[in-house]
């Protein structure tokens, strides 16, 4: 088999990501922004909200229990965000990968973000991926299929962290 061929003579598609993949994005200002605000037309998958910050998993996970931590106010550079957004930020990244170990138990994490388009950033308002690794992560169908098989759904996910993560993360006070 040559090196760019795959086993599949037929396309594996990730039907719910393809209109993301072709640019067909909601026609808002800002994705993150819509999100914290509840705007009907994105899909919200937030999970907890405070003055400072907001989670949610991730629409197009790389593994179960993908989230990202977004400030709450706009800011598209870490250096824009004030001290006590980016502690506190970060202070979260912890306790979330504190409670994905409990609850998914990976054997890794990825922690990151992308700052400006050439970073493969494709959403300005500045974010933190916190995803879950394991081991022995890669099977037949992500490599011959060069996809991505996730086994659990959104729901479930959050299904399984909400009733948990009030355990983990606690509700920063105002510090106007």
């Amino acid at each position: 088999m040559a090196e760019d061929e795959n086993l599949f003579n037929d396309n594996l598609i990730a039907a719910g990501k393809l209109n993301y993949a072709r640019g067909k994005k909601p026609d808002v200002d800002c994705i993150m922004c819509a999100i914290r605000d509840d705007n009907p037309e994105v899909i919200s998958l937030k999970i907890y909200t405070e003055e400072l910050l907001f989670i949610c998993l991730n629409l197009y996970p790389y593994n179960p229990g993908h989230l990202m931590v977004i400030p709450t106010r706009h800011a598209e550079k870490f250096e824009d965000l004030k001290e006590i957004e980016r502690n506190r930020l970060f202070e979260i990244v912890i306790l979330c990968q504190n409670m994905l170990q409990d609850l998914f138990h990976p054997t890794g994490f990825n922690v990151g973000y992308n700052q400006g388009e050439n970073s493969g950033a494709s959403v300005k308002h500045i974010h933190v991926h916190v995803v879950p690794r394991y081991q022995a992560e890669l099977g037949f169908i992500d490599i011959v299929g060069k996809t991505k098989i996730i086994l659990e759904s959104s729901d479930d996910v959050k299904s399984k962290i909400l009733p948990k993560i009030s355990q983990y993360i606690k509700q920063e006070k105002s510090k106007s």
